[in-house]
């Protein structure tokens, strides 16, 4: 069985600058209150690897020590970026789409959590990735417009 939930929201900037600010994987925390720090091991591309430092201090001391790394599992300048996270037991499967639409871009997050200890990972950090998608898509709104401004 698996847990799987999609947020969808319009947001009133371009596709482009909101590709920009999606794409600085390194500075994802400054709009995803759910990643404190995020380290590459190389170029991004489908199949490169990092890892990321959930914030929270529980969840991010525990992720520390047992965690693997990601996996890139997409990654489509413009459009898309899709990560796999391995939790204990199972999977978790993030991506992030970026659309063109009337009145700007359309941002659509995707999150499954596969495995038999799925309840307890959503409990961790699933049901808050997707409890703080209105922040991120608040956060996301003003990087993308004040890097367009300047």
């Amino acid at each position: 069985m698996t847990w799987d939930k999609t947020s969808v929201r319009t947001l009133p900037v371009e596709p482009a600058a909101l590709w920009d600010v999606l794409a600085d994987v390194g500075n994802w925390p400054r709009w995803d209150p759910d990643v404190a720090r995020v380290e590459l091991h190389g170029p991004i591309a489908a199949g490169s690897t990092g890892f990321i430092h959930p914030s929270g201090g529980f969840r991010g001391r525990v992720h520390g020590k047992i965690a693997q790394d990601f996996t890139f599992t997409a990654w489509r300048p413009g459009h898309e970026v899709g990560l796999c996270q391995p939790v204990p037991l199972g999977q978790m499967n993030l991506g992030l789409r970026v659309a063109a639409v009337p009145g700007g871009a359309e941002l659509t997050q995707h999150i499954v959590i596969d495995g038999p200890l799925r309840m307890m990972m959503v409990r961790i950090i699933g049901g808050d990735i997707v409890a703080n998608f209105d922040r991120k898509c608040a956060a996301l709104t003003r990087l993308a417009t004040a890097a367009k401004a300047s």
